[in-house]
């Protein structure tokens, strides 16, 4: 499930929405061999390698379904018929305990509602209680990589240890993924 984020992170930053496209984006990489997941015998599309579950292939993830997570909850923030508000209580929908399989739903749910307005996302994920900052973290990245430096408010940086070499590493990860790579 981490690494599925980090994917869908990385695809952020690559300048893809948090949409509800963007699972399926993931799963074709996947399905190219691009990303190390394995997927089950018998689907159509599939790597010729498949998981063995007695005998993984070294270096590879079992769980490719933890792709589909992020696009399951942007869809969730466009359905009118469902509303979550305040969107802090997303948090309460999906668990407050820190384990990842309750943080990342939350995390792509804020990722995805507030997707052009950093603080409001943090404000509402710090709110949400329980593991608030290990959710506001991954709530964080997924908005930055969206927002980028300039949608993140300058106060945020003001006084943080470190700020200027963070800002210089951002810059430069910025600038690498437009050169791609």
């Amino acid at each position: 499930m981490t690494t599925a984020y980090c994917c869908v992170l990385s695809m952020l930053v690559l300048g893809h929405p948090l949409d509800t496209e963007i699972s399926g984006k993931l799963i074709a990489m996947m399905r190219s061999g691009e990303l190390p997941f394995n997927t089950m015998p018998g689907k159509a599309g599939a790597p010729s390698q498949v998981m063995d579950p007695l005998r993984p292939l070294a270096g590879s993830f079992a769980s490719p379904d933890a792709l589909a997570a992020a696009s399951s909850m942007a869809g969730a923030v466009r359905d009118p018929g469902i509303v979550i508000e305040p969107a802090w209580k997303v948090s309460l929908l999906f668990g407050m305990s820190c384990a990842i399989y309750y943080q990342l739903p939350a995390a792509y749910y804020l990722g995805a509602r507030f997707s052009d307005d950093y603080e409001e996302g943090i404000l509402q994920s710090v709110n949400s209680g329980g593991q608030n900052q290990a959710r506001s973290i991954l709530t964080g990245a997924l908005i930055g990589a969206q927002v980028g430096l300039a949608g993140i408010p300058k106060r945020f940086f003001d006084g943080l240890e470190n700020s200027e070499e963070l800002v210089a590493l951002a810059l430069e990860l910025g600038e690498q993924a437009e050169r791609g790579g």
